[in-house]
């Protein structure tokens, strides 16, 4: 699967049960914090020491069906550490068959998107997209993705960015404790390789994800394992 978008960035989701009726498919995918009209969900971005960047919020403004599909349309906005908002898009999810695919947008940082915005430049994006089975267990591999961002200037590439998520793993179950809750998560580790022009950035990376779909807290190692940053929910309504 793929998607390709201009300065409108769009975020594809997809979840579903197997095997359940079609009947079924809307509450299925109402216990998915994110798939509820006006949900909203926060959260904050910390440095290895855990003082505070920003934060992003997450609402999701409509819910429609079509063909037993269920998408949502979800406002994103990225504030600064003083809650000053610097950059905001919009992406849809959706609910179907029995898999969660999720756009690796998602996986980009936003502060960089906001610092080119101020430049005046438009983006091109060009994303493959990240893939959780619902019915994933401990053990379990799931695929690679990478996503491509070019920075343009009145129809000119200026610099482009790359950003790629490979060997991904559930390693664990347990659970995780925020400011939003305490959550039953699975553990998902991963590699990561990141380029803006020549600059070249290696690291790995680990998430923990409630009902196998929702990201509540995500840690970035460099390429030695040390800490450089996380993020995590913090509020949700």
């Amino acid at each position: 699967m793929k998607t390709n978008t201009g300065i409108q960035i769009t975020i594809l989701f997809i979840l579903l049960c197997v095997i359940l009726p079609a009947a079924s498919y809307a509450q299925d995918c109402d216990a998915v914090l994110f798939m509820k009209e006006g949900a909203l969900l926060t959260y904050t971005d910390y440095t290895k020491k855990g003082k505070k960047l920003g934060s992003s919020e997450h609402k999701t403004t409509s819910i429609t069906e079509e063909s037993g599909s269920y998408t949502a349309i979800i406002q994103a906005t990225k504030k600064d550490e003083k809650d000053k908002e610097t950059f905001s898009t919009s992406y849809k999810a959706e609910c179907k068959a029995g898999l969660f695919s999720v756009d690796m947008i998602r996986f980009f940082n936003f502060d960089k998107l906001s610092e080119q915005q101020k430049e005046g430049l438009s983006l091109e994006i060009d994303g493959d997209v990240l893939e959780f089975p619902t019915d994933s267990e401990v053990g379990d591999t799931m695929d690679d993705g990478y996503i491509t961002i070019k920075l343009n200037n009145q129809g000119f590439t200026l610099v482009t960015m790359t950003f790629d998520v490979k060997n991904r793993k559930i390693v664990t179950e347990e659970d995780v404790t925020t400011p939003a809750g305490t959550f039953a998560c699975q553990k998902v580790t991963f590699d990561f390789e990141s380029k803006f022009g020549i600059l070249k950035v290696k690291g790995s990376g680990i998430e923990w994800y409630h009902d196998n779909v929702v990201i509540i807290r995500s840690e970035s190692y460099n390429k030695k394992g040390k800490l450089t940053g996380y993020h995590e929910l913090t509020k949700m309504q």
